[in-house]
Protein backbone atom coordinates (compact mmCIF):
# COMPACT_ATOMS: atom_id res chain seq x y z
CA UNK A 1 0.00 0.00 0.00
CA UNK A 2 2.40 2.63 0.85
CA UNK A 3 4.41 1.54 -2.10
CA UNK A 4 1.51 2.38 -4.56
CA UNK A 5 1.39 6.22 -2.66
CA UNK A 6 4.52 6.32 -3.03
CA UNK A 7 4.59 5.69 -6.98
CA UNK A 8 1.42 8.27 -7.37
CA UNK A 9 3.06 11.01 -5.16
CA UNK A 10 6.35 10.49 -7.53
CA UNK A 11 3.91 10.84 -10.47
CA UNK A 12 2.28 14.13 -9.63
CA UNK A 13 5.55 15.61 -8.04
CA UNK A 14 7.09 18.71 -9.28
CA UNK A 15 10.07 16.39 -9.41
CA UNK A 16 8.47 14.70 -12.32
CA UNK A 17 9.85 15.55 -15.54
CA UNK A 18 6.16 15.48 -17.53
CA UNK A 19 4.83 17.54 -14.46
CA UNK A 20 7.53 19.83 -14.65
CA UNK A 21 7.56 20.27 -18.21
CA UNK A 22 3.77 21.02 -18.16
CA UNK A 23 3.95 23.46 -14.93
CA UNK A 24 7.01 25.63 -17.07
CA UNK A 25 4.63 25.97 -19.98
CA UNK A 26 2.47 27.30 -18.19
CA UNK A 27 4.39 29.74 -16.52
CA UNK A 28 5.94 30.84 -20.22
CA UNK A 29 2.15 31.51 -21.68
CA UNK A 30 1.16 32.89 -18.34
CA UNK A 31 4.33 35.62 -18.46
CA UNK A 32 3.75 36.29 -22.25
CA UNK A 33 2.75 39.79 -22.65
CA UNK A 34 -0.25 41.30 -25.02
CA UNK A 35 0.40 45.13 -25.96
CA UNK A 36 -2.54 46.85 -25.86
CA UNK A 37 -2.84 50.20 -28.25
CA UNK A 38 -5.26 52.98 -27.23
CA UNK A 39 -5.98 55.98 -29.55
CA UNK A 40 -7.98 58.27 -28.27
CA UNK A 41 -10.69 60.17 -30.94
CA UNK A 42 -9.63 63.48 -31.88
CA UNK A 43 -5.33 63.03 -30.92
CA UNK A 44 -2.75 62.33 -33.27
CA UNK A 45 -0.53 60.71 -30.37
CA UNK A 46 -1.50 57.34 -28.88
CA UNK A 47 0.03 55.39 -26.30
CA UNK A 48 0.10 51.43 -25.56
CA UNK A 49 0.82 49.08 -22.57
CA UNK A 50 1.90 45.59 -22.08
CA UNK A 51 -0.15 43.37 -19.93
CA UNK A 52 0.61 39.28 -18.96
CA UNK A 53 -1.89 36.98 -19.64
CA UNK A 54 -1.65 36.36 -15.69
CA UNK A 55 -2.71 39.47 -15.04
CA UNK A 56 -5.81 39.52 -17.36
CA UNK A 57 -6.91 36.34 -15.97
CA UNK A 58 -6.31 37.82 -12.33
CA UNK A 59 -8.82 41.23 -13.17
CA UNK A 60 -11.43 39.12 -15.25
CA UNK A 61 -11.47 36.54 -11.83
CA UNK A 62 -11.69 39.73 -9.40
CA UNK A 63 -14.32 41.07 -12.01
CA UNK A 64 -16.52 38.22 -11.84
CA UNK A 65 -16.51 37.57 -7.89
CA UNK A 66 -17.69 41.41 -7.55
CA UNK A 67 -20.07 40.62 -9.91
CA UNK A 68 -21.33 37.44 -8.24
CA UNK A 69 -20.77 39.29 -4.75
CA UNK A 70 -22.95 42.21 -5.93
CA UNK A 71 -25.98 39.71 -7.52
CA UNK A 72 -25.72 37.48 -3.34
CA UNK A 73 -26.23 40.90 -1.82
CA UNK A 74 -28.89 42.20 -4.27
CA UNK A 75 -30.68 38.61 -3.32
CA UNK A 76 -29.95 39.12 0.46
CA UNK A 77 -31.30 42.99 0.03
CA UNK A 78 -34.57 41.84 -1.16
CA UNK A 79 -35.32 39.09 0.81
CA UNK A 80 -34.60 40.98 3.94
CA UNK A 81 -36.47 44.10 2.80
CA UNK A 82 -39.73 41.04 2.32
CA UNK A 83 -39.13 39.96 5.73
CA UNK A 84 -39.23 43.46 6.48
CA UNK A 85 -42.33 43.92 5.07
CA UNK A 86 -43.62 40.97 6.67
CA UNK A 87 -42.42 41.77 9.87
CA UNK A 88 -44.03 44.98 9.36
CA UNK A 89 -47.32 44.09 8.20
CA UNK A 90 -47.60 41.24 11.63
CA UNK A 91 -46.75 44.34 14.16
CA UNK A 92 -49.40 46.26 13.02
CA UNK A 93 -51.73 43.97 13.31
CA UNK A 94 -50.23 43.41 17.05
CA UNK A 95 -50.14 47.03 17.68
CA UNK A 96 -54.00 47.29 16.63
CA UNK A 97 -54.60 44.94 18.67
CA UNK A 98 -52.26 46.16 21.35
CA UNK A 99 -54.28 49.38 21.08
CA UNK A 100 -57.70 47.76 21.13
CA UNK A 101 -56.86 46.12 24.40
CA UNK A 102 -55.34 49.11 26.02
CA UNK A 103 -58.66 50.64 25.29
CA UNK A 104 -60.80 48.20 26.57
CA UNK A 105 -58.10 48.04 29.55
CA UNK A 106 -59.45 51.88 30.20
CA UNK A 107 -63.24 51.45 29.55
CA UNK A 108 -62.83 47.86 32.04
CA UNK A 109 -61.05 50.84 35.12
CA UNK A 110 -63.86 53.71 34.22
CA UNK A 111 -66.85 50.72 34.35
CA UNK A 112 -65.51 49.09 37.50
CA UNK A 113 -64.86 52.66 39.34
CA UNK A 114 -68.18 53.19 38.57
CA UNK A 115 -69.33 49.61 39.84
CA UNK A 116 -67.21 50.22 42.96
CA UNK A 117 -69.14 53.48 43.56
CA UNK A 118 -72.60 51.77 43.10
CA UNK A 119 -71.55 49.02 45.51
CA UNK A 120 -70.35 51.39 47.75
CA UNK A 121 -73.35 53.69 47.97
CA UNK A 122 -75.24 50.43 48.24
CA UNK A 123 -73.87 49.31 51.53
CA UNK A 124 -74.59 52.72 53.09
CA UNK A 125 -78.19 52.53 52.27
CA UNK A 126 -78.16 48.95 53.68
CA UNK A 127 -76.60 50.31 57.11
CA UNK A 128 -73.15 49.59 55.93
CA UNK A 129 -70.22 50.66 58.31
CA UNK A 130 -68.37 51.87 55.68
CA UNK A 131 -64.97 50.47 54.83
CA UNK A 132 -63.70 50.19 58.03
CA UNK A 133 -66.07 47.22 58.69
CA UNK A 134 -64.91 45.60 55.14
CA UNK A 135 -60.82 46.39 55.82
CA UNK A 136 -60.76 47.77 52.23
CA UNK A 137 -57.40 48.49 52.25
CA UNK A 138 -56.01 52.04 50.56
CA UNK A 139 -55.17 52.31 47.10
CA UNK A 140 -51.94 53.22 47.58
CA UNK A 141 -51.61 50.42 49.02
CA UNK A 142 -53.36 48.21 46.30
CA UNK A 143 -50.78 49.86 43.48
CA UNK A 144 -47.81 48.41 45.81
CA UNK A 145 -49.22 44.90 46.29
CA UNK A 146 -49.81 44.99 42.73
CA UNK A 147 -46.50 46.35 41.41
CA UNK A 148 -44.48 44.40 43.86
CA UNK A 149 -46.68 41.17 42.53
CA UNK A 150 -45.78 41.64 38.77
CA UNK A 151 -42.06 42.68 39.71
CA UNK A 152 -42.06 39.29 41.53
CA UNK A 153 -43.53 37.25 38.26
CA UNK A 154 -41.02 39.25 36.08
CA UNK A 155 -37.83 37.93 38.28
CA UNK A 156 -38.77 34.39 38.21
CA UNK A 157 -39.62 34.55 34.51
CA UNK A 158 -36.24 34.83 32.83
CA UNK A 159 -37.22 35.98 29.37
CA UNK A 160 -38.71 38.85 30.93
CA UNK A 161 -37.05 42.05 31.34
CA UNK A 162 -37.68 43.59 34.79
CA UNK A 163 -39.39 47.35 34.69
CA UNK A 164 -40.12 47.32 30.88
CA UNK A 165 -41.95 50.48 29.94
CA UNK A 166 -43.99 48.69 27.79
CA UNK A 167 -45.59 46.46 30.14
CA UNK A 168 -47.49 50.09 32.05
CA UNK A 169 -50.62 48.24 30.77
CA UNK A 170 -49.61 44.71 32.78
CA UNK A 171 -49.41 47.11 35.50
CA UNK A 172 -52.78 48.38 35.30
CA UNK A 173 -54.69 45.31 34.66
CA UNK A 174 -52.68 43.51 37.79
CA UNK A 175 -53.60 46.29 39.85
CA UNK A 176 -57.64 46.49 38.81
CA UNK A 177 -57.20 42.48 39.51
CA UNK A 178 -55.95 43.35 43.05
CA UNK A 179 -58.66 46.22 43.33
CA UNK A 180 -61.46 43.53 42.57
CA UNK A 181 -59.77 40.86 44.61
CA UNK A 182 -59.63 43.71 48.12
CA UNK A 183 -63.17 44.79 46.68
CA UNK A 184 -64.42 41.15 47.26
CA UNK A 185 -65.23 41.14 50.00
CA UNK A 186 -67.70 44.56 49.65
CA UNK A 187 -69.71 42.56 46.88
CA UNK A 188 -70.03 39.57 49.41
CA UNK A 189 -71.39 41.47 52.10
CA UNK A 190 -73.93 43.28 49.93
CA UNK A 191 -74.81 39.67 47.83
CA UNK A 192 -75.28 38.27 51.85
CA UNK A 193 -77.93 41.22 52.89
CA UNK A 194 -79.98 40.91 49.40
CA UNK A 195 -79.96 37.32 49.76
CA UNK A 196 -80.86 37.43 53.10
CA UNK A 197 -83.56 40.05 52.21
CA UNK A 198 -85.02 38.44 49.68
CA UNK A 199 -85.09 35.24 51.82
CA UNK A 200 -87.18 37.13 54.34
CA UNK A 201 -89.42 38.78 51.49
CA UNK A 202 -90.10 35.48 49.90
CA UNK A 203 -91.25 34.18 53.20
CA UNK A 204 -93.02 37.33 54.26
CA UNK A 205 -97.27 37.59 53.79
CA UNK A 206 -96.59 39.97 50.85
CA UNK A 207 -98.92 37.88 48.32
CA UNK A 208 -102.37 39.19 47.77
CA UNK A 209 -104.86 36.67 48.81
CA UNK A 210 -107.08 37.35 46.25
CA UNK A 211 -105.99 38.52 42.73
CA UNK A 212 -109.36 41.05 42.26
CA UNK A 213 -111.68 42.05 44.82
CA UNK A 214 -113.48 45.29 46.56
CA UNK A 215 -112.51 46.65 49.32
CA UNK A 216 -115.23 47.32 51.53
CA UNK A 217 -113.61 48.03 54.49
CA UNK A 218 -110.50 48.80 55.69
CA UNK A 219 -108.00 48.66 58.55
CA UNK A 220 -109.40 50.36 62.03
CA UNK A 221 -112.08 52.11 63.06
CA UNK A 222 -115.34 51.93 61.57
CA UNK A 223 -119.34 51.26 61.69
CA UNK A 224 -120.24 47.95 62.27
CA UNK A 225 -122.22 46.92 58.99
CA UNK A 226 -124.81 44.65 61.28
CA UNK A 227 -124.64 46.48 64.73
CA UNK A 228 -124.72 50.13 63.58
CA UNK A 229 -121.94 51.01 66.40
CA UNK A 230 -118.73 51.93 66.14
CA UNK A 231 -115.96 49.34 66.28
CA UNK A 232 -112.26 48.19 65.92
CA UNK A 233 -112.28 46.35 62.48
CA UNK A 234 -109.06 44.24 62.93
CA UNK A 235 -108.48 43.12 59.14
CA UNK A 236 -109.34 43.81 55.52
CA UNK A 237 -113.03 42.69 54.02
CA UNK A 238 -112.09 41.74 50.48
CA UNK A 239 -115.34 41.74 48.51
CA UNK A 240 -115.92 39.50 45.39
CA UNK A 241 -118.15 36.57 43.96
CA UNK A 242 -118.74 33.17 46.16
CA UNK A 243 -116.29 30.62 44.78
CA UNK A 244 -113.35 33.29 43.85
CA UNK A 245 -110.06 31.47 44.80
CA UNK A 246 -108.29 32.30 47.78
CA UNK A 247 -104.41 31.91 47.95
CA UNK A 248 -101.97 31.40 50.86
CA UNK A 249 -100.18 34.86 51.40
CA UNK A 250 -96.93 33.08 51.99
CA UNK A 251 -95.33 30.10 52.57
CA UNK A 252 -96.22 28.32 55.92
CA UNK A 253 -97.69 25.76 57.99
CA UNK A 254 -102.02 25.20 58.25
CA UNK A 255 -102.64 25.63 62.31
CA UNK A 256 -106.45 25.81 62.45
CA UNK A 257 -109.40 25.09 60.08
CA UNK A 258 -112.71 26.08 62.20
CA UNK A 259 -115.94 27.22 62.08
CA UNK A 260 -117.17 30.16 64.02
CA UNK A 261 -121.21 30.76 63.96
CA UNK A 262 -121.11 34.33 65.41
CA UNK A 263 -117.85 35.38 64.07
CA UNK A 264 -115.37 34.23 60.92
CA UNK A 265 -117.66 31.01 59.70
CA UNK A 266 -115.14 28.99 57.69
CA UNK A 267 -112.17 30.03 58.69
CA UNK A 268 -108.12 29.26 58.32
CA UNK A 269 -105.23 30.25 60.02
CA UNK A 270 -101.99 29.66 58.49
CA UNK A 271 -98.50 30.14 60.49
CA UNK A 272 -95.43 31.81 58.37
CA UNK A 273 -92.14 32.71 59.66
CA UNK A 274 -90.69 35.38 61.59
CA UNK A 275 -93.53 35.22 63.86
CA UNK A 276 -96.26 36.35 60.92
CA UNK A 277 -99.48 34.64 60.86
CA UNK A 278 -102.82 35.00 58.87
CA UNK A 279 -106.03 34.75 58.99
CA UNK A 280 -108.87 33.82 55.89
CA UNK A 281 -112.45 34.34 56.88
CA UNK A 282 -115.82 33.76 55.65
CA UNK A 283 -115.18 31.05 53.07
CA UNK A 284 -117.27 28.62 51.44
CA UNK A 285 -115.18 26.04 50.58
CA UNK A 286 -111.58 25.18 52.53
CA UNK A 287 -109.21 23.39 50.51
CA UNK A 288 -106.59 22.52 53.16
CA UNK A 289 -106.39 20.84 56.71
CA UNK A 290 -104.91 21.43 59.72
CA UNK A 291 -101.31 20.47 60.11
CA UNK A 292 -100.87 20.83 55.97
CA UNK A 293 -97.45 23.23 54.28
CA UNK A 294 -98.76 25.37 51.88
CA UNK A 295 -96.49 27.62 49.27
CA UNK A 296 -97.30 31.07 48.91
CA UNK A 297 -99.69 31.41 45.87
CA UNK A 298 -101.32 28.11 46.75
CA UNK A 299 -104.93 28.28 46.93
CA UNK A 300 -106.60 27.10 49.75
CA UNK A 301 -110.35 28.32 50.01
CA UNK A 302 -112.75 30.15 48.20
CA UNK A 303 -115.00 33.30 48.83
CA UNK A 304 -118.30 32.70 50.59
CA UNK A 305 -120.62 34.54 53.28
CA UNK A 306 -120.48 32.44 55.84
CA UNK A 307 -120.83 33.49 59.83
CA UNK A 308 -121.48 36.75 61.01
CA UNK A 309 -121.30 38.46 57.24
CA UNK A 310 -124.08 40.76 55.25
CA UNK A 311 -122.82 39.64 51.63
CA UNK A 312 -119.79 37.54 50.30
CA UNK A 313 -116.28 38.57 50.72
CA UNK A 314 -112.57 37.45 52.09
CA UNK A 315 -112.41 38.74 56.13
CA UNK A 316 -108.12 38.63 55.74
CA UNK A 317 -105.88 39.25 58.75
CA UNK A 318 -102.60 39.60 59.44
CA UNK A 319 -100.51 39.58 63.16
CA UNK A 320 -97.65 39.54 64.41
CA UNK A 321 -96.67 37.13 67.57
CA UNK A 322 -95.01 40.06 69.73
CA UNK A 323 -97.09 43.14 68.13
CA UNK A 324 -100.49 41.80 67.38
CA UNK A 325 -102.28 42.92 64.84
CA UNK A 326 -101.43 45.03 61.65
CA UNK A 327 -102.86 46.81 58.72
CA UNK A 328 -102.67 44.29 55.49
CA UNK A 329 -102.93 46.57 53.43
CA UNK A 330 -99.33 47.86 53.72
CA UNK A 331 -98.18 44.41 53.10
CA UNK A 332 -100.28 43.82 50.12
CA UNK A 333 -99.32 47.40 48.46
CA UNK A 334 -95.33 46.47 48.82
CA UNK A 335 -95.44 45.30 45.60
CA UNK A 336 -93.32 42.03 46.19
CA UNK A 337 -94.45 38.88 44.44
Amino acid sequence: MKKKIKEITSVFSQDNPKIKKQIDKVKEKGHQRMTILVIPHGYDSSFHFQISHFTILFFLGLTLGLLSLAIFGIVRSNNTQTQINQLSKIYGTYFDTYITHANQLEEMKEEYSKLNESMLELFTLIDGQDDELLKIPAEDFIETAAIESLQKEEKEDKQLDVGRKYLSEIYELRQLKHRMDNYQRLVETNFQFLYQRSDILSRSPLFNPMYSYNLTSPFGMRKSPTTGYWEYHDGLDMANATGTPIYAAAPGRVVRVTYSNVGYGHHVIIQHDFGFSTLYGHCSRIYVRSGQEVKAGEQIAEVGATGNVTGPHLHYEIFISEEGKTDPEQYMQAGVY
